[in-house]
């Protein structure tokens, strides 16, 4: 399991943007717009971070790119979104 290192230059921890730059953001495979919330995180940064499992990974996932892939899909992103919270949900029962 990779682990995290703690940011010392700010007080948001290992979900900074002060490396940020490091990071190549301009691939299709590695780095997707859609997959990019307005604050500059990777969903799969946060998903990680927050030791998700696959069902709420991929809320989160559809929840941060609602919309931004394709603007007309954003009820269906949610949609998906709430279909993977009741998986899970149903699965904890």
């Amino acid at each position: 399991m990779q682990k995290y290192k703690r940011c010392l230059s700010c007080s948001a921890g290992i979900l900074c943007k002060c490396r940020k730059s490091e990071k190549e953001k301009s691939s299709n495979v590695d780095h997707p717009d859609h997959y990019l919330s307005s604050s500059g995180h990777e969903v799969i940064d946060v998903i990680e971070a927050w030791h998700l499992d696959f069902n709420l990974g991929n809320a989160i996932k559809y929840i941060a790119r609602a919309g931004k892939k394709s603007p007309e899909k954003k009820s269906e992103d949610l949609q998906k979104a709430i279909w993977y919270i009741n998986r899970n949900i149903q699965k904890s029962s």
